[in-house]
């Protein structure tokens, strides 16, 4: 199978189960045991903290679309974060880490060093930066492939041609893009990790998260973690994700196409700042030549906080709401959300202003989002 929607559909489903043409939700918490069940580690039919076919079907599909050796299916995507930083985080290393990161993954670490874990940051469009801090001591070079709320490609490539050097584990959260746009571990990267409640799942009904590996050694180190830490998925969530997933492909043809026009159109406006969306760009990273779009998320800046509130409050089919990337469009702030755990010293070294809006632009008719935007704009 070689077509991404027809692997969207298929793939980790070629036995089915019971003949089931629709994987069955295995809502059971144990199963019965056996002397061969005890010696496998990861069974999926023992202990559902352990493993679940349910679960197991959802792990070999994602890994496929992904681009991986293997993955683990988590209770959200920052328990997959956590799970791959504890995995291999020690005291006496450090962490090298993108200054323009989802907030709760800032939230996160600010609790290292009191493990022994030294931060150090650096711009993720600022290779130069990179060369000067990674060092033998650094056990993982952490980045976002398209920062969140900013847009800020990162030169995955570029960036693994130095972890390599340094053997550090290169990690991408490539949330923002999907598998279906660009797939990280082709272009050097060690793990790619992903909120599935986004895109992959797409319907703003399920909290999980997974990370796909290009080592099936690091992944069976990141697996053993996550059954001591309890960070597993569950067996519903894991139907749920399976299901968005087969549609994942024609959604993010809409998410781009949409997102592309709004950002354009926003571009054009008088009230508004500054447009971030990477086809505005004169030039990406190499790496993204091939990428079949930049997904639904549009950053705006406004002149304050009141105005931002405006527009957003204003507006009919952008719902005010916390995440993004489900088949409705979303709008949020990013300081009294995403981002409102940073302190102003943070928020200024990510570029992040008061009247900054961040749009996830849905899959509703182009004509009806770009008439409800011209409304919302001109009630500031």
């Amino acid at each position: 199978m070689r077509g991404f929607n027809t692997r969207a559909i298929h793939a980790g489903e070629e036995k089915k189960i019971n003949d089931a043409v629709s994987t069955p939700i295995f809502q059971t918490s144990n199963f019965l045991a056996d002397d061969v069940k005890y010696m496998d580690e990861s069974s999926e039919v023992l202990y559902t903290r352990v493993g679940n076919p349910s679960i197991g079907v959802v792990e070999r599909k994602l890994s496929d679309l992904f681009g991986g050796t293997g993955g683990v299916f988590f209770s959200s995507g920052m328990g997959a974060i956590t799970t791959v930083f504890l995995s291999i985080l020690k005291s006496g290393m450090n962490l090298v880490i993108s200054r323009n990161i989802y907030g709760g993954t800032q939230s996160l670490i600010s609790d290292l060093p009191g493990m022994g874990v030294e931060i150090r940051r650096f711009d993720q469009s600022r290779i130069d930066e990179l060369e000067t801090l990674i060092d033998d001591k650094t056990g993982i070079v952490y980045v976002e492939s398209m920062s969140n709320p900013d847009l800020i490609l990162s030169d995955i490539e570029g960036i693994a041609r130095i972890t390599r050097e340094k053997e550090a584990v290169l990690v991408v959260d490539n949330t923002f893009l999907s598998p279906y746009n660009f797939r990280p571990l082709e272009y050097g990267a060690d793990v790619d990790i992903q909120s599935l409640s986004k895109y992959v799942n797409g319907h703003s009904d399920v909290i999980a998260g997974f990370a796909a590996f290009k080592d099936s050694g690091l992944e069976k180190r990141v697996r053993k973690v996550m059954i001591k830490l309890g960070t597993n998925g569950v067996p519903f969530d894991a139907f749920l994700v399976g299901r968005g997933a087969k549609t994942l492909g024609p959604r993010m043809e809409l998410h781009n196409r949409n997102a592309r026009e709004v950002a354009e159109f926003l571009s054009k406006n008088p009230k508004v700042l500054r447009v971030s969306y990477p086809s505005l760009k004169a030039s990406v990273p190499a790496c993204f030549s091939e990428c079949r779009g930049f997904g639904g998320v549009v950053y705006l800046e406004l002149e304050s906080l009141s105005a931002a509130k405006s527009f957003i409050r204003r507006s009919e089919l952008f719902l005010e709401a916390t995440s993004l990337a489900g088949v409705e469009s979303l709008a949020t702030i990013p300081v009294l959300t995403s981002h409102a755990s940073l302190s102003a010293e943070q928020l200024r070294d990510a570029g992040l202003l008061e009247g900054g809006v961040r749009l996830s632009v849905g899959i509703e008719d182009l004509e009806d989002l770009l008439s409800d935007l011209d409304f919302a704009m001109k009630g500031i």
